[in-house]
């Protein structure tokens, strides 16, 4: 109401006492209309045999909460608080609680006992429900669906036996309806990849602003893989990843790279939650996690890791890509953990792709994205002299080669190092005393080389890649998420 009243003193100050008149007329009339509207819905409610609504609208609307129904069916139970849905209960003769007890839970942030009790735990853990199934027992009210027929057989294989032990099957037919989705690139034929970037540098970081992580290789192999599928036909694609701000790079990427393909095609990145209740033909699972973060994150190890898990996978259809560090997952994720289990299973299923294959199925780069030999420097150099800015990250104990001291003090650029020591070859460089563990070079805020200097990487084998992005939008949130640098 206060806003409101702001707004008729601004608009009162901007028109003519006959515009304002005219304009609360206008109002008036409008509230007579959504009113006659009200009604209207009012009355179909009571009338209506069927009635589909959300399970807030249920509790906050008296013309559905007074109206007593034979069968109340409350879908997607998992994610619904335990007080909701037993008030939805309450509105008919019986009820019906459809939902998957392997997916998602309720959000609640408190830690206040109540708070654990009734919110954070869906109805099927405090119906016993879950307890039943994990002892082996089928509680007499559960109700057990157990064909699923969304995803090919190859990315099931694994939900189906770790997650619903065994308990779950395809229909026979999944494989004929979905091979056509698995026939398109990236890596024509497999449903089930497992994108290795183990030794190819230590790119994970928290981002300052965000308390987020983030991996810049990892996302740009995974916008690549997209591309791929984008350009291959498939009009259907998820990116998921368990971080808010890798999540919020991806769109960036899509807005900056992809703002056409998007007319035409359906691509999501957020996190898990927002894939919950849909589907997509391909789903890419970014874990993120990687050196030199000393353990994985909780959201890839906690105790809802599992259905973290499982929602990602299970949103696919036919063709499920996980982008991971291998090494660094078989030594801070133990065995028991469901991420390592996935990860165990890619590799026993021969679904790996190693960091030496990636020339191999990079085939549709986008312009402004390029791939290339890190130890060819002439491209980067070039850049370099036509910059009026330059910064360049040079992580602990690493140097430059003369020829890069030489093409950097030749440039006319405003320079700026980001390195914990000071560096005496670069005497006209602003210095940054700032340790990050991987070296790039940002050029006018708008192209970034990732992965040079390449002597100044570490953690890597051959072959050696680097990664060339001109986006402004995602060369900006990455120097303000590193803390230095406003976008």
């Amino acid at each position: 109401m206060e806003e409101r009243r702001i707004l008729k003193e601004d608009l009162t100050k901007s028109f003519s006492k006959r515009d304002s008149e005219q304009l609360l007329k206008v109002e008036s009339k409008l509230g007579n209309v959504l009113e006659q509207i009200r009604r209207k819905e009012t009355q179909f409610v009571k009338e209506a045999a069927i009635i589909g609504t959300t399970l807030t609208k249920a509790a906050i609307d008296e013309a559905i909460y007074k109206k007593r129904v034979d069968v109340v069916m409350i879908d997607e139970a998992s994610m619904a608080y335990v007080p909701q849905a037993a008030f939805a209960a309450s509105l008919g003769k019986r009820v019906i609680v459809c939902g998957d007890f392997k997916q998602l839970p309720p959000i609640a942030s408190s830690k206040h006992p109540l708070v654990s009790k009734w919110l954070r735990e869906d109805v099927f853990h405090c119906s016993g429900i879950v307890e039943n199934v994990k002892n082996e027992k089928l509680h007499p009210q559960l109700f057990l669906l157990n064909e699923q027929r969304r995803m090919h057989p190859v990315i099931s294989a694994f939900t189906n036996d770790k997650i619903y032990h065994s308990l779950v099957g395809d229909h026979p037919k999944t494989k004929k309806w979905r091979q056509p989705i698995t026939d398109c690139a990236p890596f024509q034929g497999q449903a089930s990849i497992l994108l290795d970037t183990s030794h190819t540098g230590r790119f994970c970081f928290t981002g300052r602003s965000s308390k987020s992580r983030m991996n810049l290789w990892q996302l740009l192999l995974s916008f690549q893989a997209i591309q791929e599928a984008l350009h291959d036909g498939i009009k259907s694609i998820g990116y998921v990843t368990p971080y808010r701000a890798q999540a919020k790079m991806m769109n960036l990427l899509f807005e900056d790279l992809l703002s056409k393909e998007r007319e035409q095609a359906d691509i999501l990145a957020a996190t898990v939650h927002r894939f919950q209740g849909s589907e997509r033909d391909m789903m890419v699972f970014d874990s993120v996690d990687g050196e030199p973060e000393y353990r994985a994150g909780m959201l890839l190890t906690g105790e809802n890791s599992e259905r973290l898990i499982n929602v990602a996978m299970t949103r696919t259809k036919g063709k499920f890509l996980h982008v991971s560090n291998v090494d660094y997952v078989r030594k801070k994720v133990s065995k028991g953990k469901t991420f390592r289990q996935l990860v165990d299973h890619q590799i026993t299923e021969s679904e790996l792709i190693s960091p030496a294959q990636i020339g191999k199925w990079v085939k549709h780069q986008n312009e402004e994205l390029r791939f290339s030999h890190a130890m060819k420097t002439a491209h980067v150099f070039k850049d370099i002299a036509n910059a009026k800015e330059i910064i360049l990250s040079i992580p602990e104990g690493a140097t430059l080669t003369d020829e890069w001291i030489e093409t950097i003090n030749k440039s006319n650029g405003k320079l700026t190092v980001i390195s914990p020591i000071l560096l005496h070859s670069l005497p006209l460089a602003k210095h940054i005393d700032l340790s990050l563990s991987f070296p790039f070079v940002a050029l006018d805020r708008n192209i970034l080389w990732l992965g040079v200097p390449f002597e100044a990487m570490k953690g890597t084998l051959p072959p050696a890649v680097s990664m060339r992005l001109q986006s402004r939008l995602v060369t900006g949130e990455f120097l303000n998420q590193i803390g230095t640098f406003e976008s």
